[in-house]
């Protein structure tokens, strides 16, 4: 179902962001010389987090409550990792909570800066069922309170298969996140395959034929179908950049994601 309901602070968005943090993760990143994938999605949600922020500005009284987030992290131990404005842990923080919680400002040679909520992390195992379940906790509390809002958008970056359970216990598990819904619709789920080696990213794809493995299919299954306003905005971005346009039934899938292409997720995700 698409979104009708514009957001605002009676019906804010709500974005759940699954962060692979694993050993695994400290390997480096296609597209990012010189950065470790653990460095390159920190720098990447960084920024996004910004534009969330700024996306809510409209005057000189700061970001309105337009959005609710919550990243989290999944290794050896699965938590959240963003704080409130009182600088306590919190599973879901507002755009104005998010605004007064950074932790440093990053600057760049080139002289771009951002805020830094997130520093990158690389150790232990992948504990991404175990993620699944807490993000079901956090969006269903947040549905049962907003169901005059958009559905929720979960977005899971990872680079490798979970260590806690199979890929029917992953799929159980977001069966369980994608039958949460609000009068918008169900719950969305986006699945991005970080590139553990140099190969052409395969963006939001409508069948899994010639994806490498059963497990890069089973995170394609576990996708939900982008709505039309996704497609249109990834198609557009398509053309824009001289690709292929995702047909219909396209889903929330990205495979052997360069930087790029997990930027370009996490656009279509957060529309």
């Amino acid at each position: 179902m698409n979104r009708t309901t514009r957001v605002d602070r009676r019906h804010p968005a709500c974005f759940i962001l699954l962060l692979d943090q694993s050993y695994s993760m400290s390997a480096p990143m296609l597209g990012a010389v010189g950065r470790s994938k653990a460095e390159a999605l920190a720098d990447t949600t960084n920024r996004l987090l910004m534009q969330l922020v700024q996306r809510c500005v409209v005057d000189d009284k700061g970001p309105r409550h337009y959005f609710d987030i919550a990243l989290i992290g999944y290794s050896d131990r699965v938590r959240p990792l963003l704080k409130n404005g009182d600088g306590f842990a919190n599973p879901m923080v507002s755009t104005p909570q998010l605004a007064d919680s950074f932790l440093r400002i990053h600057e760049e040679p080139d002289g771009q800066s951002w805020p830094v909520w997130l520093e990158p992390v690389a150790d232990g195992q992948t504990m991404m069922c175990a993620a699944l379940d807490l993000a079901h906790d956090f969006a269903a509390g947040w549905v049962a309170a907003h169901q005059d809002s958009p559905a929720p958008v979960v977005i899971n970056i990872t680079d490798g298969e979970a260590t806690d359970g199979t890929l029917d216990d992953v799929a159980g598990r977001v069966d369980r996140l994608v039958a949460l819904r609000t009068i918008e619709g169900p719950l969305s789920m986006f699945n991005v395959a970080v590139a553990a080696r140099a190969a052409e990213p395969v963006l939001f794809p409508s069948d899994p034929a010639g994806l490498p493995d059963r497990y890069t299919a089973g995170l394609f299954h576990t996708s939900s179908v982008l709505t039309s306003r996704m497609l249109e905005y990834a198609r557009t971005d398509a053309e824009r950049h001289g690709q292929p346009r995702p047909g219909e039934g396209a889903r929330g899938f990205v495979c052997n994601a360069d930087l790029a292409a997990v930027v370009k997720a996490l656009n279509v995700g957060t529309l």
